[in-house]
């Protein structure tokens, strides 16, 4: 039997196949996880809505909630974790109309984007900066594209940031550090004030400066 000396086509093929399947079932968790935690959080603040004196109500609800499903589920149910889910709602209601079934056995979750260009509902001003013309009528819109841990970091932003940097993320496929990098870089910002935005973006995708970018040889001497 003749023995392969180099691995064959079929092999990177196979194995193509293989590191694309473990990467969608691991964002289809992921996206699962944020599905569940928006419902979570829309449940919570509903629950508020009864209670006389909200904030008390509030209160005691997620310190109950949370002694009793850390109780039964383990890690990830802490108070602040609720609270962070109740926020999470709060940042985004108007996404609660695509969500489409529910977390006790019919999770209301929608349906799971097969690719990182999912579009999502912006104002002009966020258009303008991503540079995209969103169509609500060319494709169903997914609800949420990243995961839990990006959620969590965007919710600490303004709105029109929030929906920019969200739509940057799920374009360019960021992790959170990167994600984290290009917020500090502040790109939002310098995206607003530029008028070659194609530019700015080519600098975020090769991580330069500002400085290199825009001042190649003068300012390092003047600076």
């Amino acid at each position: 039997m003749n023995k392969l000396k180099r691995p064959v086509p079929l092999y990177e093929d196979i194995r193509a196949l293989v590191l694309s399947a473990r990467q969608t079932i691991a964002r289809g968790v992921d996206l699962l996880q944020v599905h569940t935690n928006y419902e979570i959080g829309r449940r919570i603040f509903e629950q508020e809505q009864h209670g006389a004196d909200r904030a008390e109500y509030g209160k005691e609800l997620l310190n109950e909630l949370a002694a009793r499903l850390t109780a039964e589920f383990g890690a990830g149910f802490s108070r602040t974790n609720l609270a962070s889910m109740r926020q999470f709602y709060v940042a985004y209601p108007d996404r609660v109309s695509r969500i489409v079934q529910t977390v006790s056995g019919q999770l209301k979750v929608g349906a799971i984007p097969q690719t990182l260009s999912g579009e999502l509902p912006v104002s002009p001003i966020v258009q303008t900066l991503s540079g995209q013309s969103l169509d609500p009528g060319t494709q169903p819109q997914p609800a949420f594209t990243l995961s839990w841990s990006h959620y969590v970091f965007l919710m600490g932003l303004k709105e029109a940031e929030r929906s920019f940097y969200e739509i940057e993320a799920t374009q360019q496929g960021w992790t959170l550090r990167e994600l984290k990098r290009q917020f500090n870089a502040g790109l939002y910002e310098r995206l607003a004030l530029s008028r070659d935005k194609d530019s700015i973006r080519e600098l975020a995708r090769n991580a330069m400066s500002p400085r290199q970018f825009l001042y190649p040889s003068v300012l390092p001497r003047y600076i």
